[in-house]
Parts: structure tokens; sequence; C-alpha cells
């Protein structure tokens, strides 16, 4: 009993330590954007004197704002579409034949095997790539996330795949179901719970991703949100309040769409868990 006590104690303590690990820089960031310079000066974990939105109108008047969040979201957007479409198609063979052919296997090992290729020596090919065919623009960064994603999201789906007992697919192939039939009809709504987790995860990944867009994408105009926010840095001197109001509005609309799909988020995470 007092060995489960000190467990609940410790589990507590570690809890409270991780929520105000949470807490806290979500806190400076919500106060700090409300602020002015001299309030920021003067304390910058004080609360503002007043929930002024000057910091938040002067940032939507930057040119740009309206142009990179629009670029935000046809990147993360048509991410996650290409993501759900290309992704299980591609797993869905390799996962069926991977045990009785040498090709697939070997497929499926050489695309795991890009996992382990740290960015920092893909960047500079990627960059060289994508400035040689023209691409370096909001559609150029879709095709790298794509890219980016197709080696860990084959290695989940063909694991996921493993735990999908392929007797419904003989079944249909005896009534006479096409093998396109058989994917769309009875595989693919067996895998919402791993496409909701994949895209979660990835969904989050280009949103808020600084270092991918700041290689690909070199005009104004094509900047994300992530890109847009450095415009109040200077050489010599940094607007905090603009910044931190700029941090808040780009965090505002995946906080909205959390709440509002958080039922489908948690229950997909937890549905792909038990799955597997």
């Amino acid at each position: 009993m007092i060995r489960k006590n000190k467990g609940d104690v410790i589990a507590a303590c570690c809890l409270i330590l991780g929520i105000i690990t949470i807490i806290f820089p979500l806190y400076l960031t919500v106060i700090t954007a409300f602020k002015s310079n001299a309030e920021i000066a003067r304390s910058f974990f004080a609360l503002p004197s007043g929930f002024r939105l000057d910091n938040f109108k002067e940032v939507m008047g930057k040119g740009n704002y309206f142009s990179s969040l629009f670029n935000s979201v046809f990147v993360t957007g048509a991410g996650l579409l290409g993501m759900s479409l290309i992704l299980p198609m591609a797993a869905y063979p390799i996962a069926r034949n991977m045990k009785t052919s040498r090709f697939y296997k070997f497929l499926f090992y050489f695309m795991v095997a890009g996992i382990f290729i740290p960015f920092q020596v893909r960047m500079m090919p990627m960059a060289k790539l994508m400035n040689t065919l023209g691409l370096m623009n909001p559609v150029g960064l879709v095709c790298l996330y794509l890219a980016g994603s197709t080696c860990e999201g084959l290695f989940l789906y063909v694991g996921y795949f493993g735990s999908i007992s392929p007797d419904l697919e003989e079944a249909a192939y005896i009534d006479g179901a096409s093998t396109a039939q058989i994917y769309f009809k009875i595989v693919r709504p067996l895998l919402r719970p791993m496409t909701a987790t994949i895209l979660i995860k990835n969904g989050l990944w280009m949103w808020n991703d600084y270092l991918m867009p700041s290689l690909v994408l070199t005009k104004p105009d094509y900047y994300t949100l992530q890109l847009f926010q450095y415009v109040f840095k200077g050489e010599n001197v940094t607007n905090y309040s603009l910044v931190f109001a700029s941090f808040l509005m780009g965090m505002l609309p995946i906080m909205i769409l959390y709440v509002f799909m958080q039922k489908r988020i948690i229950g997909g995470m937890m549905s792909g868990a038990v799955k597997g």
C-alpha cells in the first residue's frame, strides 16, 4: 500500500510538472500578445493593463498576412489530402505481398531506411532539386511534405495492415469483387484510426514547420505564417508585442480545430491503439 501511494504521488508530481511546462509558455504568449512594448519592458511576466487589440490589428494590417494564412491553409490541407490518398494505397500492396515477394520486402525496408536519414543531410539536395524543377513555391512545398511523410507513413500503415485479417478480402474476391472495390469499400474504412493518427501528427508538423518553408519559399508572397512572423524581427530590434500576437494568431486555427474535432481525434487514436 505504501509503495502504491508513493507511486501515485510521483505520478501526480510528474503530471503537475508536465502541466506547468505546457501552460506557462502558453500563458506568456497570451499575455504578451495583448501588451505594448512599454509594458513588456516593465514586466515580462505581469498581466497586461488591458486586453488591447491594437497588436492584432497591426499584424493583420501587414500586406502579406492574409496571403501567408492562405498559403499555410493550402499547404496543410493539400498535404493532408495527398497523404490520406497516397500513403494507404502505397502501403496496401506492400503489406499484402512482402511475405511472398522479395521485391515488395526490399521496397518496404528501402523506404523504412529513409526514416534514419537526418533532415540536415537531405535539405540542400532538396532545395537544389526544387530550384531545378521550378518548384520554389507552395506547390513544391506540398510535394516535399508528401515525400517527407512517406517513409514513416508506410511503416505505420504496413504495421497496421498486419492487424487486419485478409479473410474479408478473400471472401470478397470469391464474390467477384475487384481489387479496387475491395480496397475502397472494405480495406480503406478499416484504416480510419491509423489515418487519423497520421494526419494529426503530420498536420501539426506542416502547420508549425519553419525549416522546410524557409528552404523553398523564397518570395514574400509565398510565405507561410511561420515565415511571416519573422517580419517583426529586425537586425537590431524585435517588436515583441507583434511577434507574440502573430504567434497567438498562428496557434488559434489549430486550437479551434482541435476543440471541434476533439472527440474524433481522441476516438481515432484510442481505436488505433486498441486495434494495433
